[in-house]
């Protein structure tokens, strides 16, 4: 193999220098100051997720939601317990080294469903979230692309908000989106609001927007969330109550025997 001289390489470090940040840089960037922030070793919560038809109607449901982040990975634990057609239904989440593993436990037929990765673009329990959407995300999940800064949103939960606009382009051959595109706060780099985009035709299929934060010990979580299904012209808006942070959840909420119990 040929090698560089001394010479050559000091002039291709000298382009490399003079060249200014470039866009998949600065949406680097950006991804990893959000990815990068300060997070809950835990949370728990009680939740209302409400099922809005293309008519209106509406399908309110109580649940209970856990979430444990360790060295490991990301835990997750949900729990149904209103009404009685989804009462004692669970869901488990649990980090793998080739990533997520998920289970569905469904108490009229006393079985867990292990959820495979070719159908992480289920509906989790009939809403406008896929099993890939319970899923935590990681930096190297995907691509990033920097499109605009000053961003602001419509919406008056928004208010005095700017946002950094960025691509983020999924790497796992199951995401079921093409791309999504991020509104990130440039004060608190928390991400507001989420276009996904369809794997079949790039249509707009979902947008995810995250109305409200509770801020405890220093920490931010969104607590009101409404996710808009383009394709089906349905929504689902989960709604957090009691929010604890950081209380010490023990290692066995998230077992698969918690699950079948």
């Amino acid at each position: 193999m040929k090698k560089l001289s001394a010479v050559a390489i000091a002039a291709m470090l000298a382009v490399v220098l003079v060249v200014p940040v470039t866009a998949d840089a600065k949406g680097d960037e950006i991804a990893a100051k959000h990815f990068g922030r300060v997070k809950a070793t835990d949370t728990s919560a009680d939740a209302v997720m409400t099922l809005v038809d293309k008519s209106g109607n509406k399908k309110v449901r109580e649940l209970q939601m856990s979430t444990k982040d360790t060295p490991a990975g990301a835990f997750s634990f949900v729990e149904f317990t209103k009404p009685a057609d989804v009462a004692g239904t669970k869901f488990l989440t649990t980090p793998t080294k080739d990533g997520t593993e998920q289970r569905l436990y469904l108490p009229a037929l006393k079985k867990t469903r292990k959820i495979a990765s070719s159908d992480k673009s289920g509906e989790f329990v009939n809403s406008d979230l896929f099993y890939y959407d319970m899923e935590d995300r990681k930096l190297e999940d995907y691509t990033y692309t920097f499109l605009s800064g000053g961003e602001t949103l419509s919406d008056k939960a928004f208010a005095g908000l700017t946002f950094n606009k960025i691509e983020a382009k999924p790497k796992a051959d199951n995401a079921p989106y093409a791309k999504s595109i991020f509104w990130v706060g440039t004060d608190d780099n928390e991400i507001y609001k989420i276009e996904a985009y369809d794997k079949t035709g790039g249509a707009l299929l979902k947008t995810f927007l995250f109305v409200k934060f509770d801020t405890q010990k220093g920490m931010k979580t969104p607590i009101q969330t409404m996710v808009t299904n383009h394709k089906k012209g349905t929504k689902t808006l989960l709604q957090l109550n009691n929010l604890k942070v950081n209380s010490g959840l023990k290692d066995e909420v998230f077992s698969v025997k918690n699950l079948e119990q």
